[in-house]
């Protein structure tokens, strides 16, 4: 395995280097928050002091601050957990420094500010099956750091880097971390993906259903698409629970959830495949509403009807049916990078995290990040 050296210049991150910042709860009316060992509180212009109450604390807004407790807070605290110590906040447990802040619609919302590599072991539990084999496990590290550093600042008008939720990664604290976590994070410590000698912008999901698709197909875009996101053919994912579903969906169902984005003059009378892309994944579908054909592109409808429900847009055919359309696909989301049940079965059958990358990100390098 070669590993190149990648210059990353992530000064457009609030955070400091190394260090990211995820809004773990975001504009709400209330937080449960309970310290575990040695806390400190942080003021803007004010010595740090031990957080002396104990149990299940309420962080509450207030006229022109906080409140946690009987504390009166400014509108930005930082609560430091001393080393061993950590904070629940909600179900999960958190180790870095906590910022508590008050928004302008007096709700609050709280960030987490951790190294990019604890957050990681936050990120793949809840990402990848922790006990899936090493190997793949690695594979997601990467990719996960790769998505992290490319994304720094996407959300810096917003007080933070990312979210806690699936419009970033997914991140609960230290919550269902194992070892087999902290062994993918401490053995990939600091590698990304490049290419040209720059950051590669990765992307994930969890069945391709046979291939992977380019991530212009997919969303679309004038941008030159690199070559490692150009899509593959995957013949390691064919044993997925993912690789063939079918769903059905009554026919005022899909007429609600076309007329969410486009005008219709009346119900639907039909639906059926129009253009697919070189991987083939539904791009557009044709509806007749009325007199009239409506062209909907197929990520759209499927993010109206719901991703759980329709899991991708490779299609195979659809059936119309009396009240209703049945659809027969496989894969399980956009389909472009990472197929996360191809790089399990690649890891069962012996190959390397970074041979997994290789296939899914053709041409990219494996590289250490330089801050």
């Amino acid at each position: 395995m070669i590993v190149t050296a990648l210059l990353l210049l992530a000064a457009c991150a609030p955070a400091e280097a190394g260090t990211v910042q995820v809004a773990i709860v975001r504009q709400a009316g209330s937080a449960r928050i309970v310290p575990e060992g040695k806390v400190l509180v942080s003021q803007p212009g004010a010595k740090s002091t031990p957080l002396e109450w104990k149990g299940e604390l309420t962080l509450r807004p207030r006229e022109g601050g906080l409140r946690l407790a009987d504390l009166r807070l400014k509108t930005e605290t930082r609560l430091v957990p001393s080393e061993g110590a950590r904070i629940r906040v909600g179900p999960n447990f958190y180790r870095g420094a906590l910022i508590l802040r008050l928004d302008p619609g007096q709700t609050v919302t709280i960030v987490e500010e951790a190294s990019v590599e604890e957050y990681l072991e936050g990120v793949l539990p809840h990402e990848m099956d922790p006990n899936w084999p090493l190997e793949a496990l690695k594979a997601q590290a990467v990719v996960a750091r790769t998505f992290t550093y490319a994304n720094l600042g996407k959300f810096r008008k917003d007080g933070f880097d990312l979210t806690a939720d699936t419009r970033s990664q997914v991140y609960k604290g230290m919550t269902a971390v194992n070892e087999n976590v902290r062994a993918a994070v401490r053995q990939t410590r600091g590698e990304v993906l490049g290419f040209n000698g720059k950051l590669l912008r990765v992307y994930y999901h969890a069945c391709c259903g046979g291939a992977t698709t380019d991530a212009g197909a997919a969303w679309g875009g004038s941008e030159e698409i690199p070559r490692p996101l150009r899509g593959v053919r995957d013949p390691w994912c064919a044993t997925s629970p993912h690789m063939k579903w079918i769903a059905y969906f009554a026919w005022a169902d899909l007429t609600a959830a076309i007329s969410e984005r486009q005008m219709l003059n009346s119900p639907l009378k039909s639906l059926r495949i129009g253009a697919r892309d070189a991987a083939g994944y539904v791009r557009t579908f044709l509806v007749r509403s009325g007199g009239e054909s409506v062209v909907v592109k197929a990520s759209e409808l499927r993010g109206s009807l719901g991703a759980g429900e329709m899991k991708s847009v490779r299609i195979r055919s659809v059936n119309l049916l009396k009240k209703g359309v049945e659809f027969i696909g496989g894969g399980s989301g956009h389909g472009v990078g990472l197929c996360q049940w191809g790089a399990r079965l690649q890891a069962e059958k012996g190959r390397n995290y970074d041979k997994i990358l290789t296939f899914y990100f053709p041409g990219s390098t494996l590289s250490e990040v330089d801050e």
